[in-house]
């Protein structure tokens, strides 16, 4: 099992699309809950980019984690400067569920044309993938162009806290802190 949090990056994992807006749980809230309710190993993810978030999942029972944020400015990743250069300096209100770039909610950065879909006084996005479609044009040129107001940048709540150094090197040191962290007091 997967227990995503609300504060994920990109579109969110649920049962029902329709019910994805209002059925956000952070994953400090929902990890433990669906610990004690099953008797199979959980993944956690949502909001995951340091070794402090990572040892409190492990903490709250999840059996391993899935970073998907905190992986993103990795030079393997391959996303535009413009959209890794925006994660490295957002905080976590910079962020916003949203159904403007593909018709299912997923979580992004705040940039122009997210903004201007969240207004008020904005048309309701197209079901998915009709929205999908609408959006791919504008997508593809802003992906082109570095322009981040245009770009769909899936980015979790975390994303503040995200490296830019390579994966292999990212995780080793992530799980070495980790390790630390989670040593008995004692040992110390």
């Amino acid at each position: 099992i997967v227990a995503q949090g609300v504060e994920a990056g990109g579109h969110r994992g649920a049962f029902r699309a329709e019910d994805a807006k209002v059925d956000l749980v952070g994953l400090v809230a929902l990890l433990p809950q669906i610990v004690d309710a099953v008797q199979i190993p959980v993944i956690a993810t949502g909001g995951l980019c340091d070794a402090r978030q990572t040892a409190a999942a492990l903490l709250l029972g999840a059996s391993a984690v899935q970073i998907g944020t905190g992986l993103l400015r990795c030079p393997e990743a391959g996303i535009s400067t413009a959209w890794a250069d925006a994660l490295a300096r957002s905080r976590p209100e910079d962020t916003v569920a949203t159904r403007a770039f593909s018709g299912r909610l997923g979580r992004a950065l705040k940039n122009a044309y997210v903004r201007a879909a969240e207004a008020p006084d904005a048309p309701a996005p197209a079901p998915y993938p009709v929205q999908r479609g609408l959006t791919t044009p504008m997508r593809t040129e802003a992906a082109k162009t570095h322009q981040l107001d245009h770009m769909m940048a899936w980015a979790g709540q975390s994303c503040g806290l995200s490296k830019a150094q390579p994966a292999e090197e990212l995780v080793a040191t992530l799980w070495t802190q980790v390790e630390e962290m989670l040593e008995p007091r004692s040992r110390h």
